[in-house]
């Protein structure tokens, strides 16, 4: 058992990179034994009557070569080592004796793979997720720490994957074995786990031990896979042994650190939000009252006609509605809602006692996408609504999302800070909006290359997350622009706070190669007491941020 702890010994930075490099040093110095061991494979294979088990020694040992130098970021040797395990897996399903022109082509592979390892400089850094590690280690000190149990026989893979996790703010304890994995859930079950689909000794042994530890479980562990094989096979053993995620090597650290957040987070997540209508009273309220048990918001409306007002206010992420009622019927109100650009998408669940099937057929073209008969047990009634409801939070997530950050895009954005600024009004408060701009961006993209500058967007974009409220909203306008909405704050806070974050931003060294490099932006901030409206707001912390880069960049100014 190997245990990593998050916890700085000079800088919490600095040990990741450092130790991340010290791992790749060590990989790239025992590559040749690999290959010694697939050649030493592949001559018993060759032997007289070779079996079974000689193919599958082969095949684990490219399997193994092609996972962990994908991992390293050796993208030629990875690729070179790919038709050698497709060779191995196919005759290992095959079960039949192999030709000449076999081996010949496998040690065409071979050869190929010998020539990449030997092309290796070992002086060039693997990919851009140092970046990240370092941006993850500097903001996640001083949160309680959720405890990871990692199980990959590889030993490089095994460290470099623990060092990634340990940087986002998780506690690792690792396990190069099946066995010792199994020993330590039942004594101390984990948050969560981290395992490769497959090991050694079993060829699914990790989706085999996985369902062997959930099968006694009252709740089961969130689990997610990772593993070099991505055929429907591999998936199927991976969900049937109660997968909560399934990623394949080489993991990206920050994908794989979100869904372990979302998987082991207390939070929960917002309530769906169903606007009922229905001119029945008290079939609404029952309906209400069946939802609202299942931790749904509901509104319920008798009156079709009044459905545009809750429509804009309530923000529905579904409606339920009956089919026929007086002065407009359901199917007239799926038209005209799906009229309106910004609820076009809302789901539209009819309910009615309909049983005509070429009627149902006629509501869903004028605008549903689904048809419930009533009476409808509470339990079917819950799961419609709730499973309909869910994928149009995510279609929505996906529509007002920025695709590099996961920040709000640009109309998101704008969209917030009105609402921001309407709550403000109502309520008596104050609200503060920020810009933020990287300074000098363009010459990161021309010195380091344009994936480096999305790397340098990506770890502002999560320090901003990670740093901020949770009643904040941030948001990228584009480009190397950001925007931050603070919500109950005044100026003198909003100044403090972002201050505090250009320091922690330009205090973070990004790895490029040998060297490393160092990024700071500038800020400008507006109030909605002094300046109102959201027009003018932007427009005065637009010119405060030009203020900033006009006084020197990384700075912070107020306008005014």
């Amino acid at each position: 058992m190997e245990q990593i702890k998050d916890g700085p010994v000079d800088s919490p930075a600095l040990s990741a990179a450092s130790r991340m490099r010290r791992i790749r040093a060590s990989y790239l110095k025992q590559l040749p034994l690999q290959l010694e061991k697939i050649r030493t494979a592949y001559a018993a294979c060759r032997g007289d009557g070779p079996g079974a088990g000689e193919l599958e020694d082969l095949h684990r040992c490219i399997h193994t070569l092609r996972g962990s130098s994908a991992s390293f970021g050796l993208d030629r040797v990875s690729e070179a080592s790919a038709l050698a395990e497709q060779m191995t897996k196919d005759a290992l399903l095959a079960g039949k004796a192999r030709e000449s022109a076999w081996y010949r082509q496998l040690e065409q592979c071979i050869g190929r793979m010998e020539r990449e390892v030997a092309a290796v400089d070992p002086s060039r850094e693997a990919g851009m997720q140092g970046m990240e590690l370092v941006a993850a280690a500097e903001t996640s000190q001083g949160k309680e720490l959720k405890t990871i149990y990692l199980c990959e026989d590889d030993f490089f893979q095994r460290q470099t994957l623990a060092t990634q996790i340990g940087c986002f703010g998780f506690q690792v304890v690792s396990f190069g074995e099946l066995q010792q994995m199994h020993d330590a859930v039942r004594n101390s079950p984990p948050d969560a786990i981290v395992m490769d689909l497959i090991f050694p000794e079993r060829a699914l042994g990790g989706a085999e031990l996985m369902a062997e530890i959930q099968a006694g479980r009252e709740s089961a562990i969130p689990t997610v896979f990772v593993s070099s094989q991505s055929d429907m096979i591999s998936r199927l053993s991976a969900v049937r042994a109660g997968s909560s995620a399934y990623f394949t090597k080489p993991v990206n650290a920050t994908e794989l650190c979100a869904t372990l957040s979302r998987l082991t987070s207390a939070d929960r997540p917002d309530p769906y939000r169903i606007m009922i209508v229905d001119d029945d009273p008290h079939l609404a309220e029952m309906y209400a009252t069946v939802l609202q048990e299942a931790g749904m918001i509901t509104l319920t409306l008798n009156d079709p006609l009044q459905a545009l007002g809750p429509l804009f206010e309530f923000k529905p992420d579904l409606i339920l509605t009956d089919m026929y009622m007086p002065g407009c019927d359901g199917m007239e109100l799926a038209k005209a809602i799906r009229q309106i650009g910004a609820s076009f998408s809302i789901p539209i669940v009819y309910l009615s006692s309909e049983t005509d099937s070429d009627k149902q057929f006629h509501a869903m073209r004028m605008g549903g996408d689904e048809f419930l008969t009533k009476p409808i047990s509470s339990e079917r009634l819950i799961s419609a609504v709730a499973g309909r409801a869910e994928r149009m939070k995510i279609i929505r997530s996906l529509m007002v999302r920025d695709g590099m950050t996961g920040l709000f895009n640009h109309s998101a954005s704008k969209e917030h800070l009105e609402m921001g600024l309407a709550a403000a009004r109502r309520h008596g408060t104050e609200l503060c909006f920020a810009m933020i701009d990287l300074d000098k961006f363009k010459k990161v993209n021309d010195t380091y290359g344009h994936p480096v500058g999305d790397q340098v967007l990506i770890t502002l974009a999560r320090l901003l997350q990670q740093r901020l409220r949770k009643t904040d909203v941030v948001g990228r306008l584009g480009g190397e622009e950001f925007a931050v909405i603070l919500p109950e704050c005044d100026i003198a806070t909003a100044v403090s706070l972002l201050d505090r974050l250009r320091e922690s931003f330009a205090g973070i060294s990004f790895p490029v190669g040998s060297e490393t490099f160092s990024a700071t932006f500038s800020c400008g901030i507006a109030s909605f007491s002094r300046h109102g409206e959201a027009e003018a707001l932007c427009k005065s912390a637009d010119e405060a941020l030009y203020e900033a880069k006009n006084g020197g960049r990384n700075r912070v100014v107020a306008a005014g």
